[in-house]
């Protein structure tokens, strides 16, 4: 396994409906994947790790990195005491319209109405915006294969006119994302670096090119304002090549100077891989429920994917192969 980048999302304990069946993991699963990690692979920060693939140094083929997407509370509060203590460094990447909770972020507000028992009436709202009849249990994939940002944020505002008021949900659901207090305490952290997620988590592929640029345009401001360091690496929401981006993204970004553009599709990164092109593994509490040896399996199945390389060949072909060079900011 080789250059193996993780994707977590919250690492939290607090029981909210938000969070809930989201990829959340509690605080000890995480630690104790964290420390027999340690004992398969060296972890180091993205930045070195990505310094090796144009040409993997002897003695460093078993790198892994850790990285989260959306910039959650619980990086700070239950993610980076634990990488503390096990002297881990991680990448996280904001959704930057979310810092503080100044905006909703779509999806938690879809899961908590579903979590609430209140599916029905969101299927509602999301068939009336799409003129579509759609199923509870297809609520999320649905979304998903047809997203739209106007309908999103009609059924968004439909959801807190119909379903809960949003002083009810911030009420219930508060402390879901990394405020401006936290970015200026964790920027100058020695194990943190960040990256940007969008500014509000879209479904890229169902954007138009302009939409596209606003939304990584947007969040390249934020960071450079608020943050500083460069241009910053940039993960891709959802993640999942020609399913839920195409070679539009990554040329939008690619011409906003971003050049290190990671995916969540799973898979190692060999010696070679282009950097607009990153592959992560996304982990989930399921799959260390069975334990570390179960995780391992796990990973290891994931680095040998090839579903995705028809994909990735239309990717290079649409985008251009020039760029395996290290980044000087993830």
């Amino acid at each position: 396994m080789k250059n193996v980048v993780l994707l977590f999302h919250s690492i939290d304990d607090r029981r909210l409906l938000s969070l809930n069946n989201l990829g959340n993991v509690r605080p000890e699963m995480f630690e104790g994947a964290l420390r027999g990690l340690r004992d398969e692979f060296d972890i180091v920060g993205l930045n070195e790790l990505l310094g090796n693939i144009p040409c993997a140094r002897k003695g460093r083929e078993r790198l892994l990195s850790v990285t989260f997407d959306d910039g959650p509370k619980s990086y700070i509060t239950k993610a980076l005491p634990v990488m503390e203590s096990l002297g881990i460094p991680s990448s996280c990447f904001i959704i930057t319209d979310c810092v503080g909770d100044r905006k909703i972020y779509w999806r938690y507000l879809y899961n908590y109405s579903i979590n609430a028992g209140l599916g029905k009436e969101l299927a509602a709202l999301v068939g009336a915006q799409y003129g579509a009849t759609v199923q509870e249990t297809e609520l999320i994939s649905f979304t998903r294969r047809h997203f739209s940002l106007r309908k999103n944020e009609a059924v968004m505002a439909g959801i807190l006119s119909d379903i809960v008021s949003e002083d009810a949900y911030k009420e219930k659901e508060q402390g879901l994302f990394l405020s401006q207090a936290d970015l200026e305490l964790l920027k100058r952290h020695p194990l943190v670096t960040f990256g940007i997620h969008t500014r509000s988590h879209p479904v890229m592929s169902g954007l138009s090119v302009e939409e596209i640029r606003d939304e990584i345009s947007g969040s390249i401001d934020f960071y450079e304002r608020e943050i500083g360091g460069g241009v910053p690496a940039f993960s891709i929401p959802f993640g999942r090549l020609y399913r839920d981006y195409d070679e539009r993204t990554v040329s939008a970004a690619r011409d906003l100077s971003v050049k290190v553009i990671l995916s969540a599709y799973g898979g190692e990164n060999p010696e070679g891989q282009p950097l607009y092109n990153i592959r992560r593994i996304p982990v989930q509490e399921e799959i260390l429920r069975e334990g570390f040896s179960s995780f391992m399996t796990y990973l290891r199945s994931r680095c040998a994917v090839d579903d995705y390389q028809d994909a990735e060949a239309r990717l290079r072909f649409a985008v251009g192969m020039d760029d395996s060079r290290p980044a000087t900011r993830a």
